[in-house]
């Protein structure tokens, strides 16, 4: 283990020499000498945690390194005069900011302050009316000048605020109310609340230490802070001081191996004291002859386990155990402090929570509590996680409502509990997955055992009843995600309690990146059998998973087989859940294995899989592989837009394509890398396909080559092409010609998209002759963005008179002008004209051609779609149209307009009123219709 890998040991340091707030310094004595005497630490003797004065070291040489990049950071982001020291509870945060204050006293660094004040969060919470000189001048001497002057230069000062967690105040003082002047006396909260809020001392420096915990109660009162995360130790540091502390090679291996199944258990590894429980817990599992992979498999398990060894037997004495009350009231007072983010028991917390000094010595003679040595009244437990465990307890020991005579307080509320998330509530998320691991009958067992008397299990009952009310809850959805409550569910290790609570959910979303997401997605999703849609992105490689020591091979193998089986494990929903009729793993990154086990999946006679999607999916190795799409017959929908399709894939493809078992109707291939070369291989499997009828070629470079392979499929009347989308494909005019005339020989395509081609105005005259043509079946056509002007217009016009099939027709982004939606107009007119929706968005249209338009609104009885959106129509135009669409005539439902160029009040009244009195009109800038405006691309 490397100086460099280790970090700070805990925010307590047993051997520093403080002085206290009485003693009487000699008046010579200068500021940075008292300094100097308080916080001395004799680094070199210390020894924590049964660690060496070389660690010790290390630990020195590394804080150096951090506090220097931490002052820094001050000077050349002058942005902020605030930087946020987190981290979790008892990884070094007060440790640093102590050793901070010598190295300043010494002159080593921050030597750009005057004057650098540390202010402690359980001292200052304990004081009471003060003037801010009077709280930060507690050891003043007197051979320094009045503080007065000190602090009338305020950007000479820096502030340490440490442990904003430990601050025992709610800091919802409005800011009108805070003080700014240093003499006044206040209540201590208003001073601290008036530093940090930048109303006292705005031009002063602060650093303010936290628990990651309180993060989200600290950053509301700050301006502009930076951030400093304290890690903790590395990924290899960890298992080096399970190999330290387990001493036995096999003992230490296997260990880490239970320990890494178990990501969350593995990270609370990343503090020294955290390591220290965990392995002392493993170590007394082993010499019992216990299976450790069971005590690691959650982490209530574990805590469990750790938290029943405190009050066993010790040298054949019971030691005194709490009654159901007072461990009740425990665990209330530890439930309230991780709700409101304090960590502290101070007096009043105790009164509040009717809890003795007499009754805390139960706790403090089993090291569940202990009692600062600094500060009178000062209570904690001996670690946040055992804080976490007694407040999940709280929940299972909760007296029924109906036999209590006073109301629920707020964090007695499961459901908010429930609805809580680790992104907006991260305090919360250690706690709530204690509370479903409680439910567990084998840690209800060891409890009870444990503490003599019994525990209820109605709270199973509450919780599915809020899980139930949380996903049905339409008007006000949950910012619960199933990636914050699988955790928990999985903690429960209860199959029949998962099924029940899951049975809510018919669509999930989950992303695997690490093995612990693998392993709980794999346990939980089995049992949710209600599940239709699965959203999963696999982005956990088999090989960043196996981050293990390189020489522990038996250990490797077992990991490697392990890691299958949950992937096994997680893609048998596709057989196990019969409702499940639609899997996205886009952005995924498939390998072999995984692909192997996809198409055995997919394969499985119970599989009902109706659409697939792999869209932006990797495919490491060249392992596209498609033989499911002959062995699922419920497979209709593929989708493998901006898969890098290669030849073995496409070839696999082509192969399914023309199997008769292959069921697939809709394709999507957009950005594929495909090219004319690929195009023709596909058009032969095309010619054989018996199901197909939607498939998307856009944004492949497939050129007029390509395209005209196509148009030889599109006009073979086997060919059961419906709709095609050749958006984007380097097609020009020269492919028009062939086009054409396999548009008036197919017999079924009725949708085509050939949007950002350049076509031009001369393939826009041979696209109009084949819908001159009787036999043309076209009902959309998508031109946008195909570079023809005005003259294109006018073929439009002529096949607009004699064509009876088309009914949507995009001509969005072409420089159709006032001049060439004047003959689109004059056809639009005629009776006989079948078009419904006109799509002209940004075809340079002004006020001029908004009087062709207005005539159309009101003649024509079929069109009810019109996008007239990025056009400069003016306000005289804007009011043609709305005296248009007030005439009764009119048929109009959806008109696109850019609503935000509209500042006419005038104009915008009459849009109002025409909304007001035709329920049926929507006048939006973007108009979504899949089934005819945007067909090409959704399925």
């Amino acid at each position: 283990m490397t100086p460099e890998d280790v970090e700070m040991m805990g925010d307590q340091v047993p051997e520093e020499e403080m002085l206290s707030e009485d003693k009487v310094f000699d008046d010579g004595a200068d500021y940075r000498t008292i300094i100097k005497e308080k916080f001395y630490i004799t680094w070199d003797k210390s020894s924590y945690f049964g660690q060496s004065a070389i660690l010790n070291h290390g630990i020195t040489h590394k804080d150096q390194k951090l506090l220097t990049r931490m002052f820094e950071d001050i000077k050349i982001y002058t942005f902020t005069q605030t930087v946020i020291l987190q981290g979790a509870a008892g990884i070094g945060k007060t440790t640093l900011l102590r050793k901070a204050m010598l190295e300043w006293a010494d002159g080593n660094i921050c030597q750009q302050y005057s004057y650098v004040f540390y202010l402690n969060g359980k001292e200052v919470s304990q004081s009471k009316e003060k003037s801010f000189v009077e709280l930060i001048s507690n050891n003043w001497p007197s051979s320094e000048g009045p503080i007065e002057e000190i602090l009338s230069e305020p950007r000479n000062l820096l502030f340490m605020i440490d442990s904003f967690d430990e601050l025992d105040f709610s800091f919802e003082e409005p800011e009108f109310a805070l003080c700014s002047d240093w003499n006044q006396k206040h209540p201590v909260s208003f001073l601290i609340s008036s530093l940090l809020r930048k109303v006292m001392l705005p031009e002063s420096f602060l650093v303010v230490t936290t628990r990651s915990t309180a993060w989200k109660r600290l950053m509301p009162l700050l301006h502009n802070p930076r951030c400093v995360n304290l890690p903790g130790l590395s990924k290899i540091s960890r298992m080096d001081y399970i190999h330290h502390l387990l001493k036995d090679k096999t003992w230490a291996m296997d260990a880490i191996c239970s320990i890494r199944k178990n990501e969350r258990l593995f990270n609370m590894c990343h503090v020294y004291h955290m390591c220290q429980v965990i392995c002392t817990c493993l170590k007394e599992q082993m010499e019992k002859g216990g299976n450790i992979a069971d005590i690691c498999q959650t982490t209530t398990a574990l805590f469990t386990y750790y938290i029943c060894s405190l009050f066993s037997q010790v040298d054949e004495s019971c030691i005194t155990l709490p009654n159901e009350t007072l461990l009740r009231s425990l665990c209330q007072a530890a439930a309230e402090g991780i709700w409101s983010m304090k960590y502290i028991l101070y007096k009043k917390n105790l009164r509040k929570n009717e809890l003795t000094r007499d009754d805390l010595s139960v706790f403090l003679n089993v090291n569940v509590l202990q009692e600062d040595k600094e500060y009178e009244n000062c209570y904690a437990f001996t670690h946040f996680h055992v804080q976490e465990f007694f407040a999940a307890l709280f929940y299972l020991l909760i007296q029924n409502p109906e036999k209590r005579d006073y109301p629920r307080k707020s964090f007695e509320d499961l459901y908010s509990l429930l609805e809580s998330n680790s992104f907006h509530n991260p305090h919360l998320e250690q706690m709530k997955c204690f509370m479903f691991g409680l439910l567990n009958k084998d840690r209800v067992r060891q409890l009870e055992e444990t503490f003599k008397f019994t525990i209820s299990m109605d709270i199973k009952v509450e919780l599915l009843m809020c899980l139930e009310t949380l996903e049905k809850d339409d008007i006000n959805p949950s910012p619960l995600t199933l990636p914050d409550l699988l955790p928990c569910l999985y903690e429960t290790q209860d199959r029949d309690f998962i099924t029940r609570a899951l049975n809510y959910f018919t669509r999930i979303d989950v992303r695997v990146e690490e093995e612990t997401q693998l392993l709980i997605y794999s346990f939980c999703l089995k049992y949710c059998y209600s599940l239709e849609t699965i959203k999963l992105t696999a982005v956990a490689e088999l090989r960043n998973l196996l981050d293990l020591n390189p020489t522990a091979e038996t250990c490797l193998k077992d990991t490697v087989a392990r890691i299958m089986k949950y992937w096994q494990d997680l893609f048998s929903v596709l057989h196990k859940n019969e409702c499940l009729r639609e899997m996205d793993l886009y952005e995924s990154r498939l390998d072999e294995s995984l692909m192997k086990i996809l198409n055995e999946e997919l394969s499985h006679t119970r599989c009902k899989l109706q659409k697939l999607l792999l869209g932006s999916v990797c495919f490491l190795n060249s392992c596209q592989d498609f033989r499911f799409l002959t062995n699922c017959h419920t497979l209709t929908h593929l989708d493998l837009k901006d898969a890098n399709l290669e030849d073995n894939g496409l070839r696999s493809l082509c192969e399914a394509l023309q199997s008769q078992k292959c069921k697939l109707r809709v394709l999507r291939l957009e950005s594929c890398a495909l090219n004319a070369i690929h195009c023709i291989k596909l058009s032969d499997a095309l010619n054989r396909s018996r199901s197909l009828v939607f498939l998307n070629l856009s944004t492949n470079n497939l050129t007029d080559n390509g395209g005209q392979s196509l148009c030889k499929i599109i006009e073979n009347p086997n060919c059961r092409l419906e709709r095609l989308s050749l958006a984007s494909c380097g097609l020009t005019e020269a492919v028009c010609e062939v086009l054409s005339l396999a548009l008036t020989k197919s017999k079924r395509l009725t949708h085509l998209c050939l949007a950002n081609n350049f076509l031009k105005d001369e393939g826009i005259k041979l696209l109009s002759d084949a819908l001159k043509h009787p036999q043309c079946t076209l009902q959309s056509l998508v031109l946008r963005g195909c570079d023809f002007s005005q003259v294109g217009s006018e073929f439009l016009f002529t096949a607009l008179k004699k064509n009876r099939s088309l009914i949507h027709l995009d001509l969005g982004s072409n420089r159709v002008q006032d001049s060439g939606i004047k003959f689109l107009c004059r056809a639009l007119q005629d009776p006989t004209c079948t078009l419904q929706e006109l799509e002209l968005m940004g075809c340079v249209l002004t006020s001029e051609g908004c009087l062709d338009l207005a005539s159309v609104i009101v003649n024509n009885p079929n069109l009810w779609s019109l996008d007239l959106a990025n056009n400069n129509l003016m306000d005289a135009g804007l009011h043609i149209l709305c005296e248009a669409l007030k005439n009764p005539k009119c048929r109009i439902q959806r008109l696109g307009l850019n609503k935000k160029d509209i500042c006419n009040k005038k104009i915008k009244k009459l849009l109002n009123d025409l909304r007001m009195n035709d329920s049926k009109l929507v006048i939006e800038s973007y108009y979504c219709n899949t089934e005819s405006g945007s067909w090409w691309q959704y399925f």
